[in-house]
């Protein structure tokens, strides 16, 4: 059964400066926007959600039923020799063939670069990268850069609290939708990024990225969607701060512990996202052990000693990162071709 929630706002003002990203271009010029409550909170509903797991206590303690508001995957039969159990089976949904990908920046002064490692140069070596033609099986198309950038938001915003909930991340999203101008639909991927010290949690509160209170922490990101009354479907993913034990890239990584471990899970939650926006396109249903997995968490690799993951090493676009591997059906696989 799908979660369906319902937007609230404070009252606070929200803050924006938005600006088309220019890779080339450090500290591309900035338009600063001042939002009114009401433009910032429009009702959504068939709010769904699916998590990338930490390397905690908490996650491991997480039934799979709790990973996310799709109904539980069961097996539909045992598979037969030939078969690959892990294989990803199509389940009728929507894919994202092409779309634009849109950084959400949340209350860093400081810019991108300080609080997250400039992800969205990860996001254009990824588009023109031979990584993201793993994609090209599942949906359909073959075409060259498919998901590139679109323009970026930062948000500014006074807090009462260092925790987020869902009606929180689902007023960003709507608000930056709104203020670049765009409509729903799946063409658009909104990535926010929370800064070191944000928590955000899901459901009752019991399942966070929660890093100062770890009964509770059990995942790294997310990403999921909504449907809003005026501007229709919206794709999103929630990118906490990853430079915490539970969710680092293991050490030593060619562009340090920030860069890494932001861009390895960023390739998680942006390959789920094109293969499975709404949980209902591709997962794994033909063996109960990887019952309900998406293309990335086949692909989830084993954490050290320090509770960090143990991602392999592998060129993006002529640039080395320490990210994990996707699965592939070609293959039958992990793999990063």
């Amino acid at each position: 059964m799908r979660l369906v929630r319902t937007l609230t706002t404070a009252g606070i003002l929200f803050f924006f400066c938005i600006a088309p990203l220019a890779i080339a271009q450090s500290s591309p010029m900035v338009v600063s926007i001042q939002v009114s409550p009401a433009e910032a909170s429009t009702p959504a509903s068939h709010l769904w959600y699916h998590i990338r797991p930490a390397s905690t206590g908490a996650a491991r303690m997480l039934p799979s039923t709790a990973l996310s508001t799709k109904p539980a995957a069961t097996a539909s039969a045992v598979p037969r020799p030939e078969m690959y159990p892990a294989n990803l089976s199509y389940h009728g949904g929507h894919v994202v063939k092409n779309a634009e990908q849109h950084p959400v920046y949340f209350n860093c002064p400081a810019g991108p670069t300080a609080c997250w490692g400039n992800p969205a140069v990860f996001l254009n070596n990824l588009d023109h990268s031979a990584f993201i033609h793993l994609v090209d099986q599942y949906v359909g198309s073959s075409a060259n850069n498919r998901y590139p950038l679109g323009a970026a938001v930062s948000i500014h915003q006074t807090l009462q609290t260092n925790r987020l909930d869902q009606n929180d991340i689902g007023n960003l999203v709507h608000a930056a939708a709104v203020k670049l101008g765009k409509h729903g639909g799946y063409t658009e991927i909104y990535h926010v990024f929370l800064p070191k010290g944000i928590d955000v949690c899901l459901g009752l509160g019991s399942i966070c990225y929660s890093p100062d209170d770890p009964g509770s922490f059990s995942f790294c990101a997310y990403h999921g969607s909504a449907d809003f009354d005026d501007i229709g479907h919206v794709l999103f993913t929630v990118q906490p701060y990853q430079n915490v034990i539970g969710c680092q890239s293991a050490q030593p990584s060619p562009n340090g512990v920030l860069i890494d471990s932001t861009a390895s899970i960023l390739s998680h939650e942006t390959f789920e996202t094109i293969t499975d926006p709404d949980g209902s396109s591709w997962w794994s249903d033909s063996s109960m052990i990887e019952s309900g997995q998406e293309i990335g968490d086949i692909c989830e690799p084993l954490d050290n000693d320090n509770s960090q993951f143990d991602d392999p090493i592998f060129s993006v676009n002529g640039k080395s990162y320490r990210i994990q591997l996707e699965y592939s059906n070609k293959f039958h696989g992990c793999t990063h071709q």
